[in-house]
């Protein structure tokens, strides 16, 4: 690749879909104010469990331990409205007109919370504390009814969910229990020029794995060759970059250090995450 190619690939930006900031300033709100109430519990985002069926990863979005229970939340920030079918899936009407139908999400979060709990049980000999599965819909412009009797799982707003943690026991877990937990990983994040983010697995890194910023080279860089500088101290001149498996992709694929603005890699796992 020429010069001007090189150049002309640092400064493209890539910007973010707009529901997917918001769905992602809302993950984050939810963490701070949750953390922000939670005292001595254990608040952890993010957590990705083995699946023994398939051999991948399934993520909780947010996981509440405190010596007498485990909370798994699963937070959504959906508008318009919903119903719940007879086969426990959610069926969806947006506010521009739209519909999607969902998974039954009770299921597969409780699904999730089972694989973790049988886990612990395996890895530690004993039991995890008693668990349930919360749904969070935080977007205040979606219209939905209380969850079926039947239906095994809480449902709140934003405001119901934090008054909801506000009044809990909130004792540390145990030790083994916090161990095991604090032993899954989290997604590797990888943050473009313009303001998109990727989340997914980093599987071919070309340095040592630590977290990073990338400067790239201004208008001068078609004349002394434009290169992309890692606050790790490398240069890289070309379109090579980490291999990394996006979420939502069929296939991993490389993605050049020239449209990266930064790396931030998941806590590292242990043995059994």
């Amino acid at each position: 690749m020429g010069r001007l190619k090189e150049f002309i690939s640092r400064r493209k930006k890539f910007e973010p879909e707009g529901h997917v900031v918001s769905g992602r300033l809302a993950e984050f709100r939810l963490m701070k104010l949750t953390r922000a109430v939670s005292g001595d519990a254990l608040v952890l985002e993010g957590v990705r469990i083995p699946d023994p069926d398939d051999g991948g990863r399934r993520e909780i979005d947010m996981v509440i331990a405190t010596k007498d229970e485990i909370i798994f939340v699963e937070q959504k920030h959906w508008s318009g409205s919903f119903t719940i079918t007879s086969e426990g899936r959610f069926f969806q009407r947006r506010k521009n007109g739209g519909t999607l139908m969902h998974k039954d999400i009770v299921a597969w979060t409780c699904r999730k919370g089972d694989l973790l709990c049988n886990l612990h049980e395996r890895r530690v000999g004993e039991a995890a504390p008693p668990s349930r599965v919360v749904l969070v819909f935080s977007n205040k412009n979606l219209e939905w009814d209380p969850l079926p009797e039947d239906v095994p799982a809480e449902a709140y707003d934003e405001m119901g969910f934090i008054n909801m943690v506000e009044n809990l026991k909130k004792t540390p877990p145990n030790e083994l229990l916090k161990e095991t937990l604090l032993g899954f990983g989290t997604w590797d994040t990888i943050h473009l020029n313009g303001g998109k983010t990727l989340h997914g697995d980093i599987l071919d890194y070309p340095f040592e794995k630590k977290d990073c910023t990338v400067i790239h080279s201004g208008i001068l860089g078609i004349l002394t060759g434009p290169k992309s500088t890692l606050s790790t101290s490398q240069k890289i001149t070309d379109q090579s970059g980490p291999l990394v498996a996006v979420v939502g992709e069929d296939r991993s694929r490389i993605i050049p250090f020239a449209n990266i603005a930064k790396i931030e890699f998941s806590n590292p796992r242990k043995e059994w995450g």
